[in-house]
C-alpha cells in the first residue's frame, strides 16, 4: 500500500518537473510561469511567521522556497527514495523518515540552484532599479502591511524575473493579481502596490 503512495508521488512530481522542462524549452519563461501560476493559486499561506518585526519584508524561510519547481523535486524525489527505501525491506517508519529527508534535501537544492542562477542574472544584464514603475503579476501570495513576502514575476528586459514581494496594503494581494513596483527594497525585494 505504501508502495502505491510512494509510485503516485514519484509520477506526480516527475510528470511536474518533465512539463515544466518543456515548457522552459518550447515557451521559454512565460510559458513555465503561466503554469506555475495556475497550479499554485491552491498553494498560497500566510507568510506572517516570521514575527519579528523586521520592515524587511522577511518571512517565515519556509515559505521563501516554496514554489512549484521545489514542491516538483521534493515530490518526485520523496516517491522515489521512498520506493527504494520499501524495496530495500525497510520498515514503513523508517522509509517515510528517509523519503521526507531526501524530499525537503531536493526541494531545498533546487531553490538553492535556482537563487544562485538568479543572482547571475542579476549581476549580469538585469538591474532590479529598472524594475520600478513597471507592473507585475503576484505570483504567491503577498501579506499585508509589510507583514511578509510573497513573490511576483516582473518582464523586464525581454525576461520574465522572479521577486520577493512586500506592500504597504492594509488587505493582502493575492495570486494572479496585477500590481504595480513602486520601490525597490533591496536587490530581492520589491515593494509594490495594487493598480488603480
Amino acid at each position: 500500500m505504501l508502495e502505491h503512495f510512494y509510485f503516485y508521488v514519484a509520477v506526480a512530481g516527475g510528470l511536474v518537473l518533465g512539463l515544466q522542462l518543456l515548457l522552459t524549452f518550447l515557451g521559454g519563461e512565460e510559458g513555465g510561469d503561466f503554469d506555475d501560476g495556475g497550479a499554485d493559486a491552491g498553494l498560497d499561506f500566510d507568510g506572517d511567521g516570521d514575527g519579528d518585526g523586521h520592515h524587511h519584508g522577511e518571512s517565515f524561510w519556509f515559505f521563501e522556497i516554496v514554489s512549484i519547481r521545489t514542491l516538483a523535486a521534493a515530490a518526485t524525489f520523496f516517491g522515489l527514495v521512498g520506493l527504494t527505501a520499501r524495496s530495500a525491506d525497510l520498515s514503513p517508519p523508517i522509509s517515510l523518515v528517509l523519503a521526507a529527508a531526501a524530499g525537503f534535501g531536493a526541494m531545498y537544492a533546487v531553490y538553492w540552484m535556482f537563487k544562485q542562477l538568479l543572482r547571475l542574472q542579476s549581476s549580469g544584464t538585469q538591474r532590479v532599479q529598472n524594475a520600478v514603475g513597471l507592473p507585475a503579476i503576484v505570483y504567491l501570495r503577498i501579506p499585508e502591511a509589510d507583514s511578509g513576502a510573497g513573490k511576483v514575476h516582473v518582464d523586464m528586459q525581454g525576461r520574465t524575473v522572479e521577486y520577493l514581494a512586500v506592500t504597504d496594503d492594509e488587505q493582502p494581494i493575492p495570486t494572479g493579481e496585477n500590481v504595480m513596483v513602486t520601490e525597490v527594497v533591496n536587490s530581492e525585494t520589491l515593494r509594490v502596490a495594487r493598480q488603480i
